[in-house]
């Protein structure tokens, strides 16, 4: 009898395997890089560049859509912004003078000929910037994709934000999008990132160092929202305290030394910034005409928003402190509608998340979308865009506010369904009842 022999063991083909191998590790390293995406950024690539961009397609038809102001007759700050990228070693006025970012880089991108063309496109990257990061903090807080990617495109859409667009020689779209990525950094816990952020920031806009108080607020995460003032152990946090002063630190020494550098015109010190902006502008115009500009302040800026953002005030959390250094600055000047469009990270993240979980979700969707186009009102009618003005777009926000207020809250009529008690449940009252009736 003979015995058989097995087989011999198969050698596999190194040829075919080793591209099979070199497949597996670009998958795994495409993988790893999805997954390192979604835990910093809360989303895939697709769909971070999807925001990237519909950000990019809305910046670019307003930019085509817009008038665009002549910078040799706009006036105001512009002139100045304008001025120190033109001589950015000369004296200029405070405190205007200390945002020095984007007349700089203007001055270096652009030089002596062509910084007024880099100042513009400055503006308008920063404004696409700060959509961005908008985007992503919707995400961070827990909206959808396509949630992120409408509250996006609404803010950019504000009459407010397009006032930028229109004339881009003033200084707040770096500040917005350095503002908006610093609180980004915060509530992502990119630590690391947040103090040079917060320093660029500052030398674009000296407000930073408001930002103190929704960092430590956000960091202090032991305690209630809003503790009782009796119970001062709730606010205090030291480690949060000391941490926040880590952070922030660098950008008040920079901002200090940035001031004992250069010579400046009129008073440059903070106290007599506020005392001047305390009595020269809140007591000599917004005193004599309240109700002005707190409708400036609310509907020419977010407008709608802020009702959406106050129903979906839970998604928001901690990050509502930013209003703290927001609103503190109409205490100091009266341009409360650009003061008031710095709040958009916090109103309009929390309020289309709110949007996108009612039930009433398509008409707050239509609301959304006539918020996004009345610009087209304001300049159709040669109205605007304008500061220190209610334009039509500020009246229909009005209008919308008060709509989305009475959908947001009318109750909802829902159907009652009867519960369904479950058959053990049934059959244990049952043998309940026959066992208590004979002690009856």
């Amino acid at each position: 009898m003979t015995t058989p022999v097995p087989d011999a063991p198969r050698t596999a083909d190194p040829q075919a395997a080793e591209p099979a191998t070199q497949e597996a590790t670009d998958q795994a390293r495409r993988g790893s890089w999805r997954r390192a995406l979604q835990s910093l950024a809360h989303c895939t690539p697709t769909e971070l560049a999807i925001a990237a961009g519909v950000g990019v397609v809305v910046m670019a038809a307003w930019i085509l859509y817009l008038p665009l102001v002549d910078y040799r007759t706009a006036g105001g700050d512009t002139t100045t912004y304008l001025a120190m990228a033109r001589d950015p070693k000369g004296v200029h006025w405070v405190p205007l003078a200390y945002r020095g970012l984007e007349p700089w880089l203007a001055r270096a991108l652009g030089g002596p000929d062509h910084y007024v063309g880099a100042f513009m496109w400055i503006t308008w990257t920063s404004l696409f910037l700060a959509g961005l990061a908008l985007y992503l903090i919707v995400r961070r807080l827990g909206g959808p994709h396509s949630a992120g990617l409408v509250g996006m495109a609404g803010a950019m859409s504000l009459p407010m934000w397009t006032h930028f667009i229109f004339d881009p020689y003033l200084v707040d779209g770096p500040a917005m999008a350095l503002m908006a990525w610093s609180m980004l950094a915060l509530i992502n816990g990119w630590y690391a990132a947040l103090p040079l952020l917060l320093v660029v920031t500052g030398v674009a806009r000296e407000t930073v160092l408001g930002l103190v108080v929704p960092i430590y607020m956000w960091l202090r995460q032991k305690g209630p929202l809003l503790p009782l003032p009796r119970r001062l152990a709730n606010w205090v946090d030291l480690s949060a305290a000391v941490r926040t002063v880590l952070f922030i630190a660098p950008a008040a020494v920079t901002i200090w030394a940035m001031r004992q550098a250069t010579t400046y015109l009129e008073d440059s010190s903070t106290l007599g910034l506020m005392k001047y902006g305390l009595l020269q502008y809140v007591g000599t115009e917004v005193v004599p005409r309240p109700l002005f500009f707190l409708t400036y302040g609310i509907a020419g800026s977010l407008g709608l928003w802020w009702v959406l953002g106050l129903y979906g005030r839970r998604h928001g959390g901690r990050l509502w402190w930013m209003l703290v250094p927001v609103f503190a600055q109409w205490l100091f000047g009266s341009d409360y509608g650009r003061y008031a469009l710095y709040a958009f990270p916090v109103v309009v993240a929390a309020g289309i998340i709110a949007v996108w979980e009612h039930p009433r979700r398509p008409l707050l969707l239509a609301l959304v979308a006539v918020q996004s186009f009345v610009t087209i009102i304001d300049v159709e009618l040669g109205a605007g865009p304008r500061l220190y003005t209610l334009l039509p777009s500020a009246w229909v926000a009005l209008g919308l506010m008060a709509v989305a207020a009475l959908i947001l809250w009318w109750p909802s009529r829902r159907v009652t369904v009867p519960r369904q008690r479950d058959p053990d449940s049934q059959r244990d009252s049952a043998v309940a009842a026959e066992t208590a009736a004979p002690s009856a």
